[in-house]
């Protein structure tokens, strides 16, 4: 079988085909990995939020706030 470009030709286009896809897979894995970072630091923040809520007694579910004033 006769190669238009040889046998170099061939193997420069394997090396830049295997380049090309090794390069697709690394920024797949890099942008997995900003995303899971967004979101770690999304969920942090909603936390964050909800214990800044809480602590200003905002919250109706926290055990230390009585729903009812004892006094009455």
């Amino acid at each position: 079988m006769r190669v238009p470009f040889g046998k170099k030709g061939l193997v420069a286009a394997g090396a830049a085909i295997t380049g090309a896809v090794f390069f697709w897979r690394v920024r797949a894995r890099r942008r997995e990995e900003a995303e899971a970072r967004e979101w770690e630091a999304e969920i942090a923040g909603a936390v964050d939020e909800g214990r800044a809520a809480a602590a200003a007694g905002g919250s109706p579910a926290s055990p230390a706030q009585p729903s009812e004033p004892s006094g009455a």
